[in-house]
Order: C-alpha cells, then sequence, then structure tokens
C-alpha cells in the first residue's frame, strides 16, 4: 500500500492531508491496540507487533498496506533462519513467493474490477509492461474474469494519520500469489490517484507485495521521513543478494514505504526481481 508524506524532496505535497498509500508514521496513535498474543503472532511471523492494527474484519493490517489474516501469519511463523539474510537496508522478500515451473515462464493473471476511471486502466497497462519488459519467469496478463489477482474498490479511509491509497491482501500462499487488493476510493485517495503514471505507481507497488515484496525501506521507513523498523524478527524479511545495502528517503525504488512519485523501475529493482524470478 503505497502512501505520500509530507517531506521536502522525496514525496508528492497534497494540500491539506497526508496521503498514505503504503502506510503511516509510526508514532501516530494506533486506535485498535492488540492483545499481547495478538503482538506476539505479529513478531514471530516477522513484523513489528507494533506496527500493526487489527480490522473490524479480524484481519491484520501490517505496515500499513498488507492485509494479513492469522492464518497467513501463522504459515511465516517457523521459517529455517537459516534462510534468512538480514542486514541494515535493501530490498527484501518474504518467505513467501511465487512458484515457478521447472523451465519456462508462469502467467500471472490480473482483472481490474469495475467502477475505476478509465485512466487507471492506462496505468494498469502501463505497470504489467513494466514488469514484463524485465523478461522475468513470471508474466502477467491482463483479463477480463477470473483473474489471479484482482484489483477492487473501497473508500479505505487513514490508518495512522495517512490517507491509504490502496492495500494488498497477503503475501504469497501454497505458491500462488496473493489474490489481490484494494484501492482507495476515498477522496483523499483519489486526489492523488489522478493520472496513469499515479495509478501504474501504485498498482505496480501492490503487484509487488502479492508475489512476495516488502518494503525496500523495511528498516527504517527513510521514505516517509521516519526511522522506524517494520519489524524482522529473524523470519519473514529476506535480503535480496545485489541491491544496496544502504538506501535513505530519495531512494528510488517501487518498493519503498512512502512513494515518491516515479512509476518507473530503478536498476536495483530489477536485480531484486530478476534475482527472485
Amino acid at each position: 500500500m503505497k502512501r505520500i508524506f509530507y517531506s521536502a524532496g522525496l514525496a508528492l505535497l497534497l494540500t491539506g492531508s497526508i496521503i498514505s498509500c503504503k502506510k503511516a508514521p509510526a508514532d501516530d496513535v494506533n486506535a485498535n491496540a492488540l492483545t499481547q498474543g495478538e503482538k506476539d503472532l505479529i513478531v514471530a511471523a516477522g513484523f513489528n507487533g507494533n506496527w500493526a492494527e487489527r480490522t473490524a474484519e479480524g484481519s491484520y493490517l501490517i505496515e500499513g498496506d498488507i492485509l494479513l489474516t492469522t492464518a497467513q501469519l501463522q504459515e511465516l511463523v517457523g521459517v529455517n533462519p537459516n534462510e534468512l539474510i538480514v542486514a541494515n537496508e535493501e530490498h527484501y522478500r518474504t518467505t513467501n513467493v511465487v512458484s515457478l515451473p521447472g523451465t519456462g515462464q508462469r502467467t500471472i493473471t490480473v482483472r481490474l474490477g469495475s467502477g475505476f476511471p478509465s485512466y487507471y486502466s492506462t496505468g494498469l497497462d502501463q505497470a504489467l509492461a513494466r514488469y514484463n519488459n524485465l523478461n522475468l519467469r513470471i508474466r502477467f496478463q491482463r483479463v477480463t474474469s477470473g483473474g489471479n489477482i484482482v484489483i477492487s474498490g473501497a473508500n479505505l479511509g487513514t490508518s495512522g494519520g495517512g490517507c491509504i491509497l490502496g492495500r494488498a491482501s497477503g503475501f504469497p500462499t501454497g505458491g500462488n500469489p496473493s489474490p489481490g487488493f484494494t484501492l482507495s476510493t476515498s477522496s483523499c485517495a483519489t486526489s492523488y490517484l489522478n493520472t496513469a503514471n499515479k495509478a501504474d505507481e501504485v498498482m505496480a507497488h501492490e503487484i509487488g507485495h502479492c508475489i512476495g515484496f516488502r518494503h525496500t525501506d523495511y528498516m527504517n521507513r527513510s521514505s516517509c521521513g521516519q526511522n522506524s523498523n517494520e519489524g524482522s524478527a529473524g523470519v519473514g524479511a529476506v535480503w535480496i543478494p545485489g541491491t544496496p545495502t544502504t538506501v535513505t528517503g530519495t531512494y528510488n525504488s517501487w518498493m519503498m514505504a512512502c512513494t515518491n512519485g516515479n512509476p518507473a523501475f530503478s536498476s536495483s529493482d530489477g536485480t531484486a526481481l530478476n534475482y527472485v524470478y
């Protein structure tokens, strides 16, 4: 879930509001307090138990833009720690990724739900083309019915003082991508998502979560002007070799916690995507 934060030179400034497509500041009060048992589960799954909230439906909003169920959290618990390389601030993936065939490519179908402006369709085409231009072993294809990843719309409101732009429905499970994500239809969200490029930026980010990527600056959320670790707990955050060992708030990556308004993949994004897929 990508978000926009007030910070000169790194994010877009919007009149009267902080836009959050990813997540809200760590020092804001969380209205949906968790029990200690819930926090323990979230930490064991590799996230910051203080950077999560329970939704009305009983799932957990993690890092401001990832919606995980109890079962999904439990699946991330107990991963062999030898599989993890945790350093400072780099590109990260989760322990759950999309499975690939022995040879060749796997096609992931994507469907844009109804009710969106026409430029959202253009933005999705752009996002999928950018992924496909990297010649990965996963390919994305738009469909008009069904779909491995389905994009829906709903008023997502705010989280921790920021306006939510989008929210992924978890990470890959059972070797399959997360089933989709939601783009917010709130007025504060649509005031930002007003061009094809901005829709492209947010959708590409949420697709990244759906196929198993965490925020590039997960160690410090520097893109949001913060210094707050989203949590590793020794599980659920795997450094991707070949990516930078330090990133700053102005660093360009499609998986930074807060948006900088640039939909393009950086060279290190390409390295991360090619290493995993």
